[in-house]
């Protein structure tokens, strides 16, 4: 599916590669659409339970913010078909995606409105939604993961320090800048 587009995926391809009879797969799936929102709430759910692992409620506000973003780009490195399926399937191609499947979408996102709320409540963060912000954090992360993937970063610029940096600037556009006294 990732190497050929969903348009072009069929249940037959599916059947020859996994050395099963194509009626077989029709036993766990309606269709070919089934078995992506298969994929996509297998992979989702996949990439929640990395970032809740994460979650460490003794560290600071602000940490758990850096170790989030750190943990969602390490799972799109380490898991990139997963990534790919849950963020890089071409919308037109895919199937109408239910309702109440959004919400476990949603709830990844959700963990850093949740991290940056408390944060503005700490005044910590300067945001005015933190939802809104959550969201602006993902996006940029998922811009970061992109790069990397699609194999768009420049080549004297170290992966590494390339991500450090990244998730540094996306927190810092979040903080509440003291000034000296």
């Amino acid at each position: 599916m990732i190497e050929r587009g969903f348009g072009k995926l069929s249940m037959r391809n599916i059947a020859k590669r996994a050395n099963v009879t194509a009626t077989s797969i029709y036993l766990h799936f309606d269709n070919k659409d089934d078995l992506l929102l298969a994929l996509i709430d297998q992979s989702i759910e996949h990439l929640k339970e990395k970032l809740l692992a994460e979650i460490d409620s003794s560290k600071d506000l602000i940490r758990q913010l850096e170790d989030l973003a750190r943990c969602y780009i390490q799972f799109a490195l380490d898991h990139p078909k997963e990534y790919e399926i849950i963020y890089m399937v071409r919308p037109e191609e895919m199937p109408e995606y239910p309702k109440e499947k959004f919400q476990q979408i949603r709830s990844a996102y959700e963990l850093l409105a949740e991290i940056i709320n408390k944060g503005r409540q700490k005044d910590l963060i300067d945001v005015e939604n933190p939802v809104i912000s959550a969201y602006t954090l993902w996006a940029q992360l998922h811009g970061v993961v992109s790069v990397i993937l699609n194999k768009r970063l420049d080549t004297r610029i170290p992966q590494k320090e390339f991500i450090d940096q990244a998730i540094e600037h996306v927190i810092q556009g979040f903080i509440i800048q003291k000034t000296p006294a």
